[in-house]
């Protein structure tokens, strides 16, 4: 049976997208292009529902590839979050569309191929280039009043560290340079099992080899109870000096109707004691502006923390009401109040991002090229993750680089030496 598969959202779900793909090849599937499916063929669409506009995209996708089926008589499935959130809007195409949850167990039962489960000691289909996308663990701890994915992936259930490591030690085999471990929560893997994301570095750190790794989003409740664990094993120089760190907001009282779990206070501290061990360290965090019942006096204090905090990355999101979330019940903020905080969120970042990627004029450092740039040049990734523009260069290759212009979203340099 020919197949076709679409991804779309985080590096989670890109991996699920990999799993899914590997899984019905392994079965006798051919996988192919949309246009030559026929009328025995399948299409997937992992779909992703964190936000109402994301939501809106997909929704059109899956429009389209309804009447791509219609035309050819494929049958289409929706699988992932947005199949457990938005079912009834799916079915409203057509009822003909399955719908699957984010569970490998559904899609492979629907198929009748036998259970079949996500796991790392499972082959996932690999891409072109050098970076390879591990999950850690499923679900989370927490229980945020804005998130609908945790209806869709439920609690925390991690992947042992002798499975991880099989999986690391075996795509580091295969010629993979950067790999990015990645969960809905990393901060809090691991605890189910009564370990923690420092134990699994500490243990995947004794491959042998010149990588990358790279931590995924982790929630500062969570990293409090084993940062300078953490911190020692990220100063190894083969993992990049990098935290995802959600501030979502700088006011405490936001937080607590968010249900975050930490004050404002808590999440500096876990800044600040980032930046006192690793100085060089680069903070991403993700911040919602207009969340419901915030005022312009609390969202000031959003963009106050930030400052404070002199963070590298940010990214942006409006509030938008989620399926069974307790915030969909909230009194909302207007769409024009949200849409300006946004604007000077935005301002805000630029001049910020700018700052701090001045800081890194003038130095060298050691970057790994990992991607093809938009205008056929390269992009490499310094020791903190930083993405530097360099023009002539070959994927793969360990780089010195000194850095010579600063822009708001990256860096430009030149190669001083091939390591």
């Amino acid at each position: 049976m020919k197949f076709h598969i679409e991804g779309y959202g985080c590096s989670l779900n890109k991996a699920d997208t990999q799993a899914i793909e590997a899984m019905l090849e392994e079965q006798g599937f051919q996988k192919t292009g949309l246009e030559k499916l026929g009328r025995k063929g399948i299409a997937i669409i992992n779909a992703c529902a964190v936000k109402e506009t994301t939501e809106k995209r997909m929704l059109s996708r899956i429009e389209k590839l309804y009447a791509a089926s219609k035309k050819q008589g494929f049958q289409l499935i929706v699988f992932g979050c947005l199949a457990k959130i938005s079912s009834g809007k799916i079915s409203r195409i057509s009822e003909s569309i399955v719908r699957l949850p984010p569970a490998l167990e559904s899609l492979s039962e629907f198929l009748s191929i036998g259970k079949q489960e996500f796991s790392p000691s499972k082959p996932a289909a690999s891409e072109e280039g050098i970076i390879s996308i591990i999950p850690i663990c499923r679900g989370c701890l927490g229980n945020c009043s804005y998130c609908a994915v945790k209806h869709a992936r439920g609690n925390l259930k991690s992947y042992s560290i002798q499975e991880l490591k099989k999986a690391f030690e075996k795509e580091i085999k295969n010629g993979k340079k950067e790999v990015w471990l990645t969960a809905q929560d990393c901060g809090c893997y691991g605890f189910d099992l009564g370990t923690n994301l420092a134990e699994l570095l500490e243990e995947l750190l004794k491959t042998k080899g010149n990588y990358r790794i790279r931590v995924g989003m982790a929630n500062a409740q969570h990293l409090q109870k084993f940062l300078p664990e953490l911190l020692k094993q990220m100063k190894n120089e083969r993992v990049f000096n990098f935290l995802h760190l959600p501030l979502q907001s700088g006011n405490d009282r936001i937080l607590e109707l968010m249900n975050r779990q930490y004050s404002v206070k808590e999440w500096l501290s876990t800044v600040q004691n980032a930046r006192k061990e690793i100085p060089e360290i680069t903070i991403a965090t993700d911040i919602i502006v207009g969340f419901p019942t915030e005022t312009e006096k609390e969202f000031e204090e959003t963009l106050k923390a930030l400052e404070k905090a002199k963070v590298d990355v940010m990214n942006i999101s409006r509030y938008g009401k989620r399926p069974f979330t307790t915030a969909a019940k909230m009194k909302e903020v207007s769409t024009q109040v949200k849409k300006q905080r946004s604007i000077k969120a935005t301002e805000f970042y630029n001049r910020l991002s700018l700052e701090e990627n001045k800081r890194m004029l003038g130095k060298e450092t050691i970057a790994l090229i990992d991607e093809i740039g938009k205008k056929g040049n390269f992009i490499a990734r310094s020791s903190n993750y930083k993405p530097i523009v360099l023009e002539n260069a070959k994927i793969g290759e360990f780089v010195k680089v000194r850095v010579e212009k600063a822009e708001k979203s990256f860096l430009r340099g030149k190669i001083s030496k091939i390591k």
